[in-house]
């Protein structure tokens, strides 16, 4: 205990015990691992899948299915399978660790990234039903393949080996085993020949062929026609350069770049038409590489022209095109997950299924369109497992499912309803709330904040909400927020935030308590708050900014803007956010900066971080977890030394999850009251 603070909150011999390193003896751990076990299925039960694709004239749909194939501590599985669109059982096609797949045009071939066994390298393999047709080994890593309108050759977008990844695929650096002696440092230059993303082509007969090299940057492409490839690129391989990316169009044969489109913030998913005459693309105020959310926009691929097209409110996430004078989409419009085509010609969108009731894909909604009308999908809810889902004359049809032979008996784990409330300025404010089955009495109350925060809280199933269900059994009500700044609720919404970051969206969350507390369905005492990157700086800052939390739990967060913009990978996103600049003393740099600033009450803070995290460096929970003691609270740092940006790895996930139950049993308690318990153990 830490005794240089006066009126330190007690905490004992006994509880700093139990949260130690290895926490899987402790009751909540055992309780964590045995429903997630139910949940995910282990022995190579596919528990989710993504990039489903398939073909009208073809009997089966492929996807890359996602398994536990051993126990937890291995880790997750990613293979190629296969259904009947009929109904069926998957079949595994691969035992390779699958990254990337897509289908020809014509739906007869199928083309599979994976890794190789040689490091550094990986492989791309085209399969024809049940039969490897033929593979070819790239250097690097595949992070993107496209088929040629004709389909004899493939594009791919490939990743040096010590290039960093996404904040959203973990946010750190490549590394490789070496034989060499573990004492030997490690040599950053910031530059490097294996740090860049370039474009490839292959032909299926030869090796594959790099296009494009240093300084050109490719983050995502696709071809447009049969020689022109459109790509979203930048001058430089950091990760903070694709903030001021740009559209260019490039000679598949020469590697000749020209400048199509400067926008005026960030694009993403470029899809070149078959004839080479347009590239749709999503233009959106972004705060996350590969979460691109907001304006269809249409670019000729000639004059660089563009056209943003009205899309009913959506913000759209998924662009596939159907026909050559047909786009089809999918995003959040509010609560809703919407699917829709854009007809080029007659400038009419189409909604082809808008629910509240079930999502699609695994970072924002994503559909494949199929035939004339149909669409692919893999959908989920809280209560619903994911499955593979066709959509038809606006109807859902199941192909296959997901859910285990034990998830009938997780019931008890809380229904997720839409909510609303109103912001002190009147801005209405959207999200979803998980309720216990009893809510006879007010329950305590989990706030989870997103991350971005250019994102959305979705209706998504309960094991991707880490605690949620383990919560909701103890009585407790989880709000999901999705404050001013938002995706799904338009381009002005997603913008507000940008300047103001831990400020009008502060007021939306506390609001929203307000709001939950008018109803009486949850204990003003007895409110924590939770969150991952935005989500975790929101949750070391809000209880400087409000005495009513009684526990707070950040995650990935950011304690002080000056120390985040000089040692994370993303530097451009916090002068972009906080539209400031870091080498002013004051400013926002300053005023919105966590660790700067006392809480308000004691508020017992776990702080949990990835120790090969680049884009919020484990530094910054260790400033928040410092600034939580300073505070007279108690603080524990728990940082995973493998794990990346929000700790989305297993059994990593699983221990987290485990740690905020624990937590929150310790310091908030559980239904029942805890408010004269909190008394004594000040």
């Amino acid at each position: 205990m830490y005794t240089g603070v006066q009126s330190v909150w007690k905490v004992d011999a006994d509880e700093r015990s139990v949260m130690k390193a290895d926490f899987r003896s402790s009751p909540q751990f055992v309780e964590t691992l045995e429903l997630y076990g139910r949940l995910f299925g282990l022995n190579g039960h596919v528990f989710s899948a993504r990039g489903l694709c398939g073909h009208a004239d073809i009997p089966d749909v492929y996807f890359i299915g996602q398994s536990f194939d051993g126990g937890f501590e291995d880790g997750v599985a990613n293979r190629v399978y296969r259904v009947a669109r009929a109904g069926g059982v998957p079949v595994r096609l691969n035992d390779r660790e699958t990254r990337q797949i897509r289908l020809s045009a014509n739906g007869r071939r199928l083309a599979a990234a994976a890794a190789s066994d040689k490091t550094g390298s990986d492989l791309i393999e085209v399969w024809a039903g049940d039969r490897l047709v033929v593979s070819a080994a790239v250097p690097g890593r595949v992070e993107l393949i496209d088929w040629s309108p004709a389909g004899d050759r493939l594009l791919l977008i490939v990743a040096g080996a010590g290039a960093d990844l996404a904040g959203i695929h973990g946010g750190y650096a490549q590394k490789h085993s070496t034989d060499a002696p573990s004492w030997l440092p490690e040599v950053n230059w910031g530059e490097g020949e294996d740090l860049w993303r370039s474009i490839w082509t292959w032909d299926l007969a030869g090796e594959p062929v790099s296009v494009t090299a240093a300084p050109l940057n490719v983050w995502e492409a696709s071809w447009c026609g049969e020689d022109k490839v459109a790509a979203v690129t930048s001058d430089h391989h950091a990760e903070g350069s694709w903030y001021a990316a740009r559209l260019s169009i490039i000679d598949a044969g020469s590697g000749e770049v020209v400048l199509s489109h400067l926008p005026p913030d960030q694009i993403g998913v470029p899809r070149g038409s078959a004839d080479g005459s347009t590239v749709a693309l999503i233009r959106a105020f972004c705060s996350d590489r590969g979460l691109v959310a907001g304006e269809l926009a249409l670019v000729d691929a000639k004059t660089g022209s563009v056209e943003v097209v009205p899309t009913n409110g959506v913000d759209v996430t998924s662009v596939e095109w159907r026909s050559p004078g047909r786009v089809h989409l999918a995003g959040l419009r509010g609560h809703e997950t919407v699917v829709a085509d854009y007809d080029l010609r007659t400038r009419h969108l189409t909604e082809i299924w808008a629910s509240t009731d079930l999502t699609s894909g695994e970072w924002a909604p994503v559909s494949y369109p199929i035939g004339q009308h149909g669409t692919l999908m893999v959908a989920e809810s809280y209560a619903r497992p994911p499955l593979l889902a066709e959509v038809g004359d606006g109807d859902l049809r199941e192909i296959a499912s997901f859910s285990t032979e034990d998830e009938s008996d997780v019931e008890g784990h809380g229904a997720v309803e839409p909510f609303a409330w109103t912001a002190p300025d009147g801005l209405e404010i959207q999200g979803w709330l998980v309720r216990p089955a009893d809510t006879g009495s007010a329950t305590p109350l989990l706030i989870d904040v997103h991350g971005g925060p250019v994102s959305a809280h979705r209706n998504r199933w309960m094991a991707r909400t880490r605690a949620a269900p383990l919560l909701a059994a103890r009585g407790w009500t989880i709000l999901f927020p999705n404050p001013r700044g938002s995706t799904g609720r338009g381009q002005a919404f997603a913008r507000a935030v940008k300047g103001d970051m831990g400020g009008a969206d502060v007021d939306d969350i506390l609001s929203g308590i307000d709001a939950l507390v008018a109803k009486r369905w949850v204990d003003p005492a007895r409110v924590a708050v939770t969150g991952t990157s935005y989500g975790g700086f929101m949750s070391a800052w809000l209880p400087t900014r409000s005495d009513r939390f009684a526990a707070a739990i950040p995650i990935s967060p950011v304690g002080d803007w000056h120390s985040q913009h000089r040692t994370t990978q993303i530097p451009e996103f916090d002068a972009l956010f906080l539209d400031a600049s870091p080498w002013d003393g004051s400013g926002a740099y300053y005023a919105r900066s966590p660790a700067f600033f006392k809480q308000r009450t004691k508020v017992p803070t776990l702080v949990m971080a990835g120790g090969i995290d680049k884009s919020t460096p484990p530094s910054q929970a260790l400033e928040c977890h410092f600034a939580a003691l300073r505070s007279g609270s108690p603080s524990a740092l728990v940082t995973y030394p493998s794990a990346g940006h929000s700790i989305r790895v297993y059994p990593e996930y699983f221990d987290s999850a485990a740690r905020i139950v624990w937590w929150l049993d310790t310091y908030v308690g559980g239904a029942a009251p805890a408010a004269e318990d909190k008394e004594a153990r000040l």
